[in-house]
């Protein structure tokens, strides 16, 4: 009976511990990981030094230039609007003709950091470039620009429009170097970044098509 009794009485002395020790490990595991989102979110920040050192050892600089603000062969990437994990993501399976980079080659953490230079990088905008309208009409067609995208710029079967209200002179460039799709890359040595200036003058002077509703065998 006595042992009966001093079974029952600590029974639940024992259970009380196991809830204690229970409740320190969910506590303690709740701080872990808080500690790890913590570090998540610093990683992201990344680290601009090493960053720098980064982007030079991965080469990434040949293309992109030093500063990441883009050259003949690349398009920028200083001030990148992307979020790191998208960067990441795209350095991994990258389009175009950039090749694809695995943990092997740069970490996800050299990435970050990487990401953060890029982010705070400000190189020298490039001298801004006045194109000629006709100078760029005889380049639009000497290189057989018109070929796929029609005399006017206007698009056919085998190009998009690209004229008039273009994108973006940068973007245009970036895209003239290295394309995607079909498109042949233009680098500096056929088309200098002036000679673009002058072909992108020229489809920003065509002319608006007209309204549908101004032609009488599409108006309803």
């Amino acid at each position: 009976m006595r042992g009966g009794m001093n079974s029952r009485v600590c029974r639940p002395a024992a259970f009380a511990a196991i809830v204690l020790a229970i409740t320190a490990m969910m506590y303690a595991a709740t701080q872990l990981d808080a500690s790890a989102a913590q570090g998540r979110a610093n990683g992201a920040a990344g680290n601009v030094a090493n960053g720098r050192g980064a982007f030079t050892k991965a080469q990434c600089d040949s293309c992109h230039g030093t500063e990441g603000a883009g050259t003949a062969a690349a398009p920028r990437l200083a001030g990148t609007m992307l979020t790191v994990q998208a960067f990441t993501n795209y350095v991994r399976k990258p389009a175009g003709t950039m090749p694809a980079r695995d943990a092997a080659s740069i970490s996800d953490r050299d990435l970050a950091d990487v990401y953060a230079f890029l982010r705070v990088s400000t190189p020298p905008a490039a001298p801004k470039l006045t194109g000629r309208v006709d100078d760029g009409a005889a380049l639009f067609k000497k290189v057989g620009c018109y070929e796929c995208h029609a005399n006017e710029g206007q698009g056919g079967a085998n190009g998009p429009r690209i004229g008039p209200n273009p994108i973006p002179f940068e973007r245009f460039t970036a895209y003239v170097r290295n394309p995607a799709g079909d498109m042949p890359p233009y680098t500096a040595r056929v088309l200098s970044d002036q000679d673009l200036a002058h072909i992108y003058a020229f489809l920003q002077a065509r002319p608006q098509p007209k309204a549908v509703n101004s032609i009488p065998l599409l108006t309803p």
